[in-house]
């Protein structure tokens, strides 16, 4: 395998390939499955979507004013570099970005808490109204892909089943999670929800919205905010 020449952009694409080949045999189950309670799809995705998010948010995104640090892959390929700060860039709403025009997705906020212990129910309840929905689509699509690239670099992640509940067996959801600062200090929490078969396609959207060459057009017609 050769070394990916725009890497933050090639291993997106990359993985979303794994996902599409290799997806398939992981759900038709591997020999470790009776171990782990079943096939381990929840967290074969997850393990693709950490590198296909962080990288290009990281290097490409964050290096804009140069101030992230670490690697910048801006200057391989400028295009892409303008896209990217044409979508992410402040007003742009997550459901006029090319990759965030497919429903299932909800968004609300709460006090800090330890994610790893039980929920507290009204949180979940109101991940499940419509209003949470609405916040997601409305939410800047900057402040969407920050917060699942802190939640995906920092352990942010719990399941919930069909019914939007916490559960220790298969997901049906995915709630990402990432802290609100002040002054240094966490005064609240992000709390994104979506179901793992709109994650997915949402990967493949990103990914072949990083892969796309030229300019782009998709936000020269405002879509409806109910799409």
């Amino acid at each position: 395998m050769g070394a990916p020449n725009h890497y933050s952009r090639d291993i997106a694409i990359r993985c979303e390939s794994l996902l599409r080949n290799l997806g398939p045999i992981v759900e038709g189950g591997l020999r470790d499955d009776q171990e782990f309670g079943g096939p381990l799809t929840t967290t074969f995705l997850l393990a693709m979507a950490t590198p296909m998010v962080v990288l290009p948010v990281e290097r490409i995104f964050k290096q804009k004013n140069g101030t992230a640090g670490g690697a910048d892959d801006r200057f391989l390929d400028a295009g892409l570099a303008a896209r990217v700060d044409h979508v992410l860039g402040d007003g742009k709403t997550f459901v006029q970005a090319p990759f965030g025009k497919l429903g299932g997705w909800a968004r609300a906020t709460s006090g800090p808490f330890n994610i790893a212990q039980p929920w507290d129910q009204e949180l979940l309840d109101r991940l499940g109204r419509p209003e949470a929905e609405q916040a997601a689509r409305e939410a800047p699509a900057k402040r969407m892909l920050l917060d699942l690239r802190n939640a995906l670099a920092h352990g942010g992640v719990a399941y919930l089943d069909k019914e939007g509940r916490q559960t220790f067996g298969r997901a049906a959801m995915l709630v990402f999670v990432s802290a609100q600062r002040r002054d240094g200090k966490v005064v609240g929490l992000s709390v994104i929800r979506v179901g793992e078969d709109c994650f997915r396609s949402f990967l493949t959207a990103w990914s072949e919205w990083l892969r796309t060459t030229g300019v782009d057009t998709a936000l020269a017609e405002e879509p409806s905010i109910a799409a």
